[in-house]
């Protein structure tokens, strides 16, 4: 008979964010792709890929997953170099080839490329998270709708700043005792009155950063330390939560508790949908398409394919092109850098040995 603490493990292991997390970044993907490829036939199918919607819910999932992998830590420093491991080697891969490799095609020679300010500005900005500081390379994309190298890595930041926040928070809760349910609410409550006053002073893109964010994250902390509760209780709970949802962002256009019901619908699709169970059997490829799809298409853009060829030739050639280098970026960037448990669960789950219960 399997133990109880067994039975946990392998009902919130086997789950369909996989998936979603490849959804999500599909969407970021293709919402940047109508943005920046200027392709007039694609423009009205915008409202369709609402990019920020699908950040709020990987923010949602980094909740969830970095509270069960900080948990499942052997302490501070394992947690901490499983972090790093995960997010730097591919991130730093993309930022140096970029600014290795884009210096063919900038207007600037090469031997001025490299002497150029902005070109270490970049470096500097971009390795250490910041790429707001300098989103640019000298000479570079200066014909496209935008400079910017790659846009999506805004989001990195708010993911390695959650990264460090969880230790602090699991700290006030286990050494100082203070309540976790309090401090939770505290913490929701806090971001929502940030990013709601930002938003109400247009100025959206600060109240998307810390703490404005930290709603999304803190839902999914509730959804996992209280895993058998929602798990038992998601089916009662969906039917309100997707009404409320509609409400705030289709009706009130508010965010109030948004969060928390986009984060009980994405509960629900990851723990319902057992068809989707081995979606990733062929590799995690989210990370890869997320931060690889904007430099593409900048190069694509530039390169001219979008005018020289029919809109869904080069949407396809784009969207494989970022496939293809997402898989081998996850096979052989990611992975070789991640623990021996998670390598041990994506060889499980290319073999459909994943638990069943």
């Amino acid at each position: 008979m399997r133990c109880k603490t067994t039975t946990y493990l392998d009902k919130i292991n086997i789950n369909n964010f996989d998936f979603l997390r490849v959804l999500f970044a599909f969407t970021v993907a293709i919402a940047h792709f109508i943005d920046l490829s200027q392709i007039e036939v694609f423009k009205p199918y915008s409202p369709f890929f609402d990019s920020r919607l699908a950040i709020d819910g990987f923010f949602i999932i980094s909740g969830f997953l970095i509270a069960k992998s900080y948990q499942n830590s052997e302490g501070l420093k394992n947690y901490i170099i499983k972090r790093i491991k995960r997010i730097f080697p591919a991130y730093m891969l993309v930022v140096c080839f970029c600014a290795l490799f884009f210096s063919f095609i900038s207007t600037n020679t090469i031997d001025n490329y490299f002497l150029d300010k902005q070109f270490w500005q970049y470096l500097a900005a971009n390795l250490s998270f910041q790429n707001y500081v300098q989103p640019c390379l000298p000479g570079v994309f200066e014909i496209n709708k935008i400079c910017a190298v790659n846009g999506a890595l805004w989001t990195i930041k708010i993911e390695e700043a959650f990264y460090l926040l969880l230790p602090v928070f699991y700290w006030l809760v286990n050494s100082k005792k203070i309540n976790i349910y309090f401090l939770t609410i505290l913490s929701y409550v806090i971001s929502i009155i940030y990013y709601n006053y930002f938003l109400a002073i247009d100025m959206y893109r600060i109240g998307k950063q810390l703490p404005g964010a930290i709603s999304l994250f803190v839902t999914g902390i509730i959804l996992f330390n209280n895993f058998s509760f929602f798990l038992k209780h998601k089916n009662l709970m969906i039917i309100p939560a997707v009404f409320l949802f509609f409400v705030e962002y289709f009706i009130l256009n508010t965010h109030i508790l948004k969060p928390f019901s986009l984060g009980i619908i994405i509960f629900y699709i990851a723990y319902s949908f057992k068809f989707l169970n081995h979606f990733g059997k062929y590799g995690d490829i989210t990370y890869g398409i997320y931060i690889f799809h904007f430099p593409i298409i900048q190069l694509f853009y530039y390169l001219g394919f979008y005018d020289s060829y029919n809109p869904f030739l080069s949407s396809g050639l784009t969207l494989g092109t970022i496939i293809i280098i997402a898989y081998f970026s996850w096979h052989y960037i990611e992975l070789p850098y991640l623990s021996k448990s998670r390598k041990l669960r994506q060889k499980n789950l290319f073999y459909n040995k994943q638990p069943k219960v």
